[in-house]
């Protein structure tokens, strides 16, 4: 939608707005002017260790502003077309070095400048935005490597003994991002993880450890949302849970059918079938001690004698009709 506003000719249009526009209209299918679209700067993620206890490396950043370039805005991650509201035009990473983070490198953000085109339905998220409510947002990338602070594992290979929030000899554990090989998409969010810049985020293939994301559902408050990949872990973990509980069933089975055995042996007057089932409540544990005691009395009560015992023979030749 046209402002009020004359429209200004390229040619008085500064140097920097001209060069925006230029970078804008790589995008679209025809040529925009400056008042056909809105045009702003976001903070999309830093180098400092955030709520989670994670951070990107200053080369990772670097990576992210190639190939966040061209990325769409949505809202909370959903992927539906219809949210799609912006698109990144421009990024590149800004360096503080009178500051450094955690890992030893000077703080850094990855910065972007984004432009929509002004519609009468986006006139109230352009005042949101403008106004600060509409402020920040999450980016969904993947990276390669997640790399233990403590020890340099790969936490997404490796579980490392480390844990993430954790101090060792005055260390904090936290995993450092590198090596990103793709960028999805980045959204209008409510709740920020990076203190400094206002960001949250969200990977694809961030947090690969089981023990990981149990302990962000633990730590949820009420609704949480996980990544495909995140839900993929969780559908194998609970695989290998089943798996473990068909197993322990089983073993149940053969110590509830040793019971019963021994049972049968020691006290032949006895239902072994009703006693073994009313062991049934039993621990693992409780049945392994007692099927041990049952063992232990079978055996009071039939000794193991080996096959090749030596047999004592006494002699019982009669020699009387040979005495003087």
């Amino acid at each position: 939608m046209k402002t009020n506003k004359e429209e200004k000719p390229e040619s008085l249009l500064s140097e920097s707005e001209n060069a925006e526009l230029a970078l804008i209209n790589r995008y679209t299918r025809k040529p925009l002017a400056k008042e056909d679209v809105y045009v702003f700067s976001v903070n999309l993620c830093d180098n400092d260790v955030d709520r989670d206890f994670e951070c990107f490396s200053l080369s990772a950043l670097n990576g992210l502003a190639v190939l966040f370039e061209g990325k769409t805005g949505i809202f909370d991650h959903n992927a539906k077309s219809t949210l799609q509201t912006a698109r990144i035009f421009k990024a590149w990473v800004e360096t503080d070095k009178s500051r450094k983070t955690p890992f030893g490198e000077f703080y850094s953000v990855l910065k972007a400048r984004a432009y929509m085109v002004r519609t009468k339905e986006n006139e109230s998220l352009i005042e949101e935005i403008e106004g600060g409510i509409k402020k920040e947002v999450s980016v969904s990338c993947s990276v390669a490597k997640a790399l233990c602070s403590v020890c340099g594992a790969d936490m997404r290979q490796h579980e490392c003994e480390h844990t993430r929030g954790k101090t060792y000899s005055g260390s904090l554990c936290f995993a450092v991002l590198k090596e990103p090989y793709d960028a999805y998409e980045w959204s209008f969010v409510a709740v920020p993880a990076q203190r400094a810049a206002g960001v949250t985020k969200n990977f694809e293939k961030e947090r690969e450890t089981t023990d990981n994301i149990i302990e962000i559902i633990k730590s949820a408050d009420s609704s949480l949302e996980l990544s495909a990949f995140q839900v993929e872990k969780l559908k194998g973990y609970i695989s290998s849970l089943e798996q473990s509980a068909q197993d322990a069933k089983l073993y149940r089975k053969s110590l509830l059918n040793e019971i019963e055995r021994n049972v049968h042996i020691i006290m032949p007057n006895v239902d072994s079938k009703t006693f073994a089932k009313g062991c049934e409540r039993m621990s693992v544990c409780e049945l392994q001690a007692f099927s041990k005691g049952l063992k232990g009395q079978v055996g009071k009560l039939f000794p193991p004698e080996p096959q090749l015992k030596s047999v004592n023979t006494k002699n019982t030749a009669d020699n009387t009709a040979y005495k003087i």
